[in-house]
């Protein structure tokens, strides 16, 4: 399928897409619980090769691989820029969809994803936040609260400095379905929605009984894809400002998880996955 058909498909069907999506994001979350199940398993060949070494140790290799990991995923978003200028390859995309769903995307449609974009909402996320640090912090999880408030705090901070560097504009939406004002990559609503939902995922996975880890997982994955679909499909947003904002939240949620658990192992309490 060419860029000249997928453009005008993305805009005719964006309820089955994003169902599509959403599957195929819970089905993510499900392997990357697995993933997290076999790297905490004692016969796990990373935990073998790590068990020798010093608390203090492996908390500077967490902080050298989270420093690597930001600058690796600073690189990529700065070619995704490149690439979504007018001319790149990227551009040409974002604006192929943005034109077509100006023209083709319904009413309706704009109507239900203007509802559900409100997922990724700073007024929501903010209330989220102070909620879940305060009930972390009552039941004496303090570094997994400290740990939760830096992920989400640090996202919307790193999230406003790239916008002002990028200083990307806006595609023009005037559907009245939606609103948002100023940069536009990348897009916080995705950056944020990536971490706060898969934190808690993260949190659920740590703190609550096995039967809950596995839809808690599944739940972040079609989250996440509604919230930064929804933008895109409302035009406030290019398609790559999402994809960066699905890196940049992704990149900065698996650094804060990576120093938060070296930290709990230097403090003498490894982290644990809750089994019950």
């Amino acid at each position: 399928m060419t860029l000249d058909t997928l453009a005008p498909w993305i805009a005719q069907h964006p309820l089955p897409l994003w169902l599509c999506g959403m599957a195929l994001c819970a089905l993510l979350g499900g392997l990357a619980l697995q993933g997290l199940r076999a790297l905490r398993h004692q016969q796990s060949p990373l935990r073998r090769w790590l068990h020798p070494a010093s608390a203090t140790a492996l908390l500077v290799m967490a902080m050298a691989a989270a420093a690597c990991a930001l600058l690796a995923g600073g690189a990529v978003l700065a070619a995704l820029a490149e690439s979504g200028q007018a001319t790149g390859t990227w551009g040409r995309v974002d604006e192929a969809i943005a034109h077509q769903l100006r023209t083709q995307a319904s009413m309706g449609d704009l109507r239900w994803f203007a509802t559900v974009t409100h997922l990724g909402d700073s007024w929501v996320l903010a209330a989220l936040t102070v909620a879940v640090t305060a009930a972390l912090w009552w039941s004496k999880h303090r570094l997994l609260a400290v740990g939760w408030f830096v992920a989400m705090a640090g996202n919307g901070l790193l999230t406003k400095i790239l916008k002002d560097v990028f200083a990307r504009v806006r595609p023009e939406h005037v559907h009245g379905a939606a609103q948002a004002d100023g940069f536009s990559f990348p897009s916080g609503h995705s950056s944020a929605s990536i971490v706060a939902y898969a934190m808690l995922a993260y949190l659920a996975v740590r703190l609550l009984p096995r039967r809950w880890h596995l839809p808690a997982a599944c739940t972040a994955g079609a989250l996440v894809f509604t919230t930064g679909f929804s933008r895109v499909v409302l035009h406030v947003h290019y398609a790559s400002d999402v994809l960066a904002g699905w890196l940049l939240g992704g990149t900065w949620m698996v650094c804060t998880v990576l120093i938060m658990d070296s930290m709990a192992r230097w403090r003498g309490a490894p982290p644990t996955l809750a089994h019950q």
